[in-house]
Order: structure tokens, then sequence, then C-alpha cells
């Protein structure tokens, strides 16, 4: 069986690989708010929603940037 080197916390691989979002207790997004799968410390789970929030759901880029803290 693998094993992940010492089962360390998300957290710290999220800043071990620089994807730790520092601004996570300002997004605002519901989905963030509300799922625990949509996790607002992850910051390549952030930018990809971003982006789907303006190609998928006709957001503007202001309204996206606002909703995510960028």
């Amino acid at each position: 069986m693998a094993k992940r080197e010492d089962y360390r916390s998300k957290i710290e691989w999220l800043k071990e690989s620089g994807t730790f979002y520092r601004e996570a207790v300002k997004v605002k997004d519901e989905l963030f708010l509300e799922y625990d799968f949509f996790d607002p410390c992850d910051l390549l789970q952030i930018k990809y929603e971003m982006v789907r929030r303006v190609e998928r759901d006709d957001w503007t880029v202001t309204e996206a940037s606002k909703s995510f803290r960028f």
C-alpha cells in the first residue's frame, strides 16, 4: 500500500505547492460557503471556479473577481 508522506494536512500540501489562497476567509461565492467539496484555501480551485463563473454562468470578470476577492 502506498504511503503518503506522514499524512500531512491539505493546507501543508497547498502551501508547499504554492497554491494556498491566503484570502480564503474573504471568499463570498455561495458554492464555497455551502458545500464542503469547494475549498476556499485551494487557489487552483478558486481560479477554476472564477473562469467557470465567467464562461458558464455569464458573470462578468468584475463580478467573479469580487466574489473571489481578486
